[in-house]
């Protein structure tokens, strides 16, 4: 069902650092180690992050509190995005149900409340007391009133009949919203306790590339790089001759930036090709990697291979995410500590390092700067050719700022 929340993440009392991710929840595998990459925390440092905004279940935003983890809020958010419309109204009901007893809701017992969605029962057509009482009425489920004429039923009173049912139920109503229909929900068994049984600790995914291949007849995920004889099965399995009319969608991928361009590309050899380059990557190698796609403002797969065989010609240094950064570390270079110190309040580092950078021909990417070994401008490899020598590049001369953010750290 899509995005459930929007979650900012930054160094915590770093106020010359830029280094900063946005991060919708769910989030996949790459996606989360991506926005880290992007962090580029050290073990001294320490991490913030608060949610910015909710795109569903606004109601979570009275109980999400400073104790929850980043893997549990996103655990939460896939399992939300799961849920069918009258799921939803019942997550809302049980959620409702909890807020009655005022006390925390700690992460770990909405998690199990999302994982109880079928423990309720939910009449969607009953918004109040009145309707309540007259399903229940008119379904035979109000005990001496079976048989009784129209005229007599009509003048029965239905509020009255749905308050008692309500309260005898511990039942609450839901209001209909874009997120679900509402309704009136009740449990019907116990919570299931699934938040002690889950797995949440980070690891590797055995793919760089997740497909979701589809067409009329359904879909299936598929894992790259795959062998030619896992490639030609899915076409069996969606009951189709060969791939030319199948379409896939990327749900992951090594490096997240290029997912629209492997659900754009229409040659699965050449995406399971591409797949199978990134699996050769290291971790360093990778965050150069990344971070030389967005210097060159590489939109697609033939232009990121192209770049991916180029990696020797640049020099990358993730240590720095701002101009204030950079200007630092070149006074600390060309002079002493004792010098460097002295210096610094007498110059402004801001546009120092905007002019180093310029000087550079570099790029300050979200990774880091990024610049040639021969000093030439980082080139981009969509203007003027099919190289990605074509054209040089204008060096970006500021980092992007990032929202000013208020509230506590979570």
């Amino acid at each position: 069902m899509g995005k459930i929340l929007e979650i900012y993440l930054a160094k915590k009392d770093q106020p010359e650092s830029s280094a900063y991710a946005a991060l919708s929840f769910p989030a996949a595998t790459y996606q989360i180690q991506d926005a880290f990459d992007k962090l580029r925390l050290t073990e001294s440092e320490a991490l913030y992050w608060e949610i910015t905004e909710y795109y569903q279940f606004e109601e979570l935003s009275a109980v999400l509190n400073d104790t929850c983890g980043l893997y549990d809020l996103n655990a939460l958010a896939q399992k939300l995005s799961e849920l069918d419309e009258t799921q939803r109204a019942a997550f809302s009901g049980l959620l409702a149900m909890e807020q009655k007893t005022k006390r925390p809701l700690p992460i770990t017992r909405l998690i199990d409340l999302a994982y109880s969605t079928e423990c309720c029962h939910v009449a969607c057509d009953a918004l109040n007391d009145s309707q309540l009482g007259r399903i229940r009425a008119e379904s035979g489920c109000v005990p001496g009133i079976d048989n009784l004429p129209k005229d007599v039923f009509e003048m029965l009173d239905f509020e009255r009949i749905g308050r008692n049912i309500r309260i005898s139920e511990n039942g609450v109503f839901v209001e209909r919203s874009m997120d679900h229909p509402g309704g009136y929900v009740a449990r019907h068994a116990p919570l299931l306790e699934v938040y002690k049984t889950l797995d949440l600790t980070p690891k590797a995914p055995d793919y760089t590339i997740l497909l979701e291949v589809f067409h009329d007849s359904g879909a299936v995920q598929l894992k790259l790089p795959a062998s030619s004889q896992d490639l030609d099965g899915i076409p069996q399995t969606l009951d189709e001759p060969d791939w030319l009319d199948l379409s896939w969608r990327c749900l992951d991928c090594k490096v997240p930036g290029l997912m629209d361009a492997v659900s754009e590309a229409r040659d699965i050899h050449a995406v399971n090709d591409f797949a199978g380059m990134l699996a050769q990557m290291n971790d360093k190698t990778l965050v150069l990697y990344k971070a030389l796609l967005e210097a060159a403002n590489c939109r697609d797969l033939l232009s990121a291979s192209l770049l991916a065989d180029s990696l020797d010609k640049y020099i990358f240094s993730p240590q720095y995410s701002s101009p204030v950064e950079v200007a630092k570390g070149e006074l600390s270079t060309i002079l002493c500590d004792q010098e460097a110190e002295i210096i610094m309040p007498h110059v402004n580092l801001r546009q120092y390092g905007q002019a180093l950078i310029r000087n550079y021909n570099g790029v300050l990417t979200a990774y880091g700067l990024i610049e040639r070994t021969d000093g030439r401008p980082v080139l981009s490899p969509r203007q003027g050719g099919t190289t990605p020598a074509a054209i040089s590049k204008p060096c970006q001369q500021d980092t992007p700022q990032p929202p000013q953010m208020g509230g506590p750290s979570m």
